[in-house]
């Protein structure tokens, strides 16, 4: 990336950090931005998911942006304001059903979250998610759906409903399997919950044992999508809002999920962030984290799993190697496609040529695929490799 354009990119991501730290510490932003940046401002903010936090802080500024920007950033935190309180009435009148139901439950991440902002509507969520009993996931569907709901999607790790702005995700379990460490940790999740005050299927993690699937959750879309600003925000917002926490217990258990060092490096970094007064300076973690939107981008999952399940040594012949197996497949995999190579091998070349138009003619969208991922393979540099690498993560 040329450095004009690295520098550029720094201080919109600096200017919007600070003014998300000055919404939240309820101070007045001490940062000024040139008109001409405020596009790319917006456009960060919302990638980031924290366009209606700025939008607070953008009403104390000295050096106020134009008429017409500061009326959009009000109508988009109105806006925000309504969906909040949409998604709040929707979300207790599914806990209650839940409760009516006899079903254990337990709402997740965003909605404890969001009551520990200055204002609730500023964490917004795209989705509810509450764990629920695995083998009555079906049953709650049914019944949702029943009484309005459209039934989104299913799949291994949650079945979705929606009506208006009322998106619910019914997690079968905390984490998905294939996360085997952290999933062998977790298990159903109730088994590390207590049930809830005045409640007989609701249930709560402690304060301790949440903020640990805070870092468990943002490390693992950290290691598979990447993560956004507002995943640190969140870890900020509950430190904040529960200093009395146990850090030897919850040092002590982040260590048993290798996620000790992450903890470390993130906290850091959100501290630096949110604080008050942030310089600037981004690390080989937090220059990726700030290179994604709030999931991250969409290739990162896959150039991250290259990155791990070649050990981190993503050298320009590693790279050569991949583009050479993707044009030029080997025997095992041409010998299924083509049963007959299995007695004439010598063909194979031959039938290089004759995969590549089939692919391009049959699954023109495989073809597109395959040509996008291993470009992006290709575009693999060392600040990416080392993200990963200093983000202390192991195996999740």
């Amino acid at each position: 990336m040329p450095e004009e354009k690295r520098n550029k990119e720094n201080r919109i991501s600096t200017f919007v950090i600070n003014l998300v730290a000055s919404a939240i510490n309820g101070t007045t932003p001490n940062v000024t931005a040139d008109s001409s940046d405020w596009d790319e401002i917006i456009e960060f903010a919302k990638k980031q998911s924290v366009l209606n936090i700025i939008a607070y802080s953008c009403e104390k500024l000295q050096e106020k942006p134009d008429a017409k920007t500061m009326k959009f950033l009000k109508e988009f935190r109105m806006q925000k304001m309504v969906v909040e309180a949409q998604q709040e009435i929707e979300f207790c009148d599914a806990m209650d059903k839940l409760e009516k139901m006899q079903i254990k439950h337990m709402p997740l991440k965003g909605y404890i979250v969001k009551n520990l902002y200055p204002s609730p509507d500023m964490r917004t969520m795209g989705d509810l998610d509450i764990l629920v009993e695995k083998e009555k996931c079906d049953e709650i569907v049914a019944a949702f759906v029943s009484d309005g709901f459209t039934n989104c999607a299913d799949g291994d790790l949650h079945s979705n409903v929606e009506r208006g702005n009322a998106y619910i995700e019914f997690h079968r379990s905390m984490v998905n399997e294939k996360h085997e460490t952290l999933s062998a940790y977790f298990g159903d999740g109730f088994s590390r919950a207590k049930l809830s005050d005045g409640y007989s299927f609701r249930y709560e993690l402690a304060k301790e044992d949440l903020y640990i699937f805070l870092i468990a959750h943002i490390a693992k879309h950290y290691r598979y999508g990447g993560t956004g600003i507002r995943s640190l925000l969140d870890l900020y917002v509950y430190r904040r809002a529960y200093p009395e926490m146990d850090y030897d217990y919850i040092r002590s258990e982040l260590e048993k999920i290798n996620l000790r060092i992450f903890q470390e490096k993130i906290e850091k970094i959100a501290d630096d962030w949110y604080s008050g007064n942030f310089d600037g300076e981004f690390d080989t973690v937090s220059s990726y984290i700030i290179s994604g939107g709030v999931y991250g981008t969409e290739s990162a999952p896959l150039l991250n799993t290259f990155i791990q399940d070649n050990q981190g040594n993503v050298d320009s012949r590693t790279k050569a190697r991949l583009w050479f197996q993707t044009v030029f497949p080997g025997k095992e995999l041409m010998t299924t496609r083509y049963p007959i190579l299995k007695k004439c091998i010598f063909l194979l070349p031959f039938f290089w040529i004759i995969r590549f138009f089939d692919t391009l003619i049959r699954t023109p969208q495989n073809f597109r695929r395959s040509v996008r991922n291993t470009t992006e393979i290709l575009k693999i540099d060392d600040a990416l490799v080392n993200a990963q690498r200093d983000s202390g993560i192991d195996k999740l």
